[in-house]
């Protein structure tokens, strides 16, 4: 439930879920409007505001009430101003500016709208090939955009609960993509080295990861596709040399065998006294977990959010017989796993 215990047999709590799609409407029109542009971090007053937006007065004021009650703005008189959390989230001037996962969002209401037809069917539905190149470049370059935006947020708090003591070591991040994880960890532990693990072409990709050029002379780019058959570069990673082996919101995108065969890969890298985490959302975690699962049921051929015990249970095939559960204050869910218990009492 999305409510406290307490409230969960309360009318509120059944007007909140059938609702919701109230309060992300005027979010993403807000933001799709200017709203939170125009009004920076000067303010503005509401007529100028309404008229340089093109809004109708006494309607374009409603909704900017509406848009305090709901902590996006803070009026004081006449004059509205960002509230802490659209200045830091919702304005392009800040640098946790989540506009490209806005606009993300944006395009996941497409596939929602066929969630009907998957379960009719029993498998996706809502396909891209009805897209031209360029905008498959263009919804590639949104996805990842967000990705990253989210993936900064995230980065510090499952660093904060990752302790790391040695003063030196080697992190293999499988599933890089930006490298916000990556680039967190290493400004934290300076006399770490790290592995840049993903796709050729997200390796290749200069402009996905810009922030990774002050921190080149300590990182490795390995470029490969841990899916495939055959040899590739990962096998130039010599086995149980990394102390700190991660795969972050990766192993959702694939079935029990792709996501098996990751786990395996993934430890083998892993030293006998290292650590494997494995950061993601989980089913029963939560709503959250629930709803992420659907929305791989929609958006992925095979992807889904698995149970903490099945993964688990994979690690422990592999000799990662102890874990820890960390719950991440945005909402995702970090499992630490390693094959001694006295690695976890760091």
């Amino acid at each position: 439930m999305l409510t406290l215990p307490h409230e969960e047999r309360s009318f509120l709590a059944f007007s909140d879920l059938l609702t919701g799609y109230r309060l992300s409407s005027a979010l993403l029109l807000a933001h799709d409007a200017g709203v939170f542009e125009a009004i920076g971090r000067e303010g503005r007053e509401a007529p100028e505001l309404c008229a340089g937006l093109g809004w109708e007065p006494v309607y374009g004021e409603r909704f900017l009430a509406c848009l305090g009650s709901l902590g996006l703005l803070r009026q004081e008189g006449g004059r509205y101003r960002l509230s802490p959390l659209a200045q830091r989230y919702l304005w392009s001037g800040s640098p946790d500016y989540q506009g490209r996962t806005l606009a993300f969002e944006q395009q996941l209401r497409q596939s929602w709208d066929q969630l009907a037809a998957t379960l009719h069917a029993g498998h996706r539905t809502f396909a891209t090939n009805d897209k031209s190149p360029e905008e498959l470049r263009q919804a590639l370059g949104t996805y990842l955009g967000a990705m990253d935006e989210a993936a900064r947020i995230r980065a510090g708090e499952l660093w904060e609960a990752v302790p790391i003591t040695a003063a030196r070591g080697t992190l293999l991040d499988v599933g890089t993509g930006s490298g916000a994880f990556l680039v967190d960890f290493l400004e934290r532990h300076p006399g770490w080295r790290a592995v840049f693990c993903d796709l050729p072409e997200v390796v290749a990709n200069q402009a996905l990861h810009r922030r990774l050029t002050a921190l080149e002379d300590r990182i490795q780019g390995c470029g490969c596709n841990l899916l495939a058959d055959g040899p590739s570069d990962f096998d130039t990673i010599p086995d149980t040399s990394c102390d700190l082996v991660l795969l972050s919101n990766l192993i959702h995108c694939q079935g029990e065998v792709e996501t098996d065969r990751l786990v395996c890969k993934a430890a083998a890298k892993t030293t006998e006294c290292g650590l494997l985490v494995i950061h993601d959302f989980f089913s029963d975690t939560g709503w959250r977990g629930a709803l992420y699962d659907i929305h791989m049921m929609l958006n992925t051929y095979n992807g889904k959010t698995y149970p903490r015990q099945e993964v688990l249970a994979m690690a422990a095939t592999r000799g990662f017989y102890y874990s820890r559960t960390r719950q991440l204050a945005s909402g995702s869910t970090a499992l630490v796993l390693a094959r001694h218990p006295e690695v976890l009492a760091l």
